[in-house]
């Protein structure tokens, strides 16, 4: 039960309001996205999206670990 409390307070922690905000925007974007035809512009927001996406998971990895790690 203490880990699901730390990994609630560090999800609070990570995912800003500005954060849920693009993440909504992306999904949105995703689901109206012609897969057969993309543009230039579709592939550079999905990379763009990706990239922001996996700092989000790093920086939650480091919050993760920085709050119930073992200190030295």
């Amino acid at each position: 039960m203490v880990k699901v409390d730390r990994l609630k307070r560090v999800i609070k922690e990570i995912l800003r309001p500005f954060d849920c905000l693009l993440l909504v925007a992306a999904v949105f974007l995703f689901a109206k996205f012609d897969y057969d035809n993309l543009e230039i512009s579709d592939i550079i927001y999905i990379v763009l999206f990706s990239m922001w996406f996996t700092m989000l998971i790093v920086r939650a990895v480091i919050m993760y670990k920085g709050k119930g790690g073992k200190r030295r």
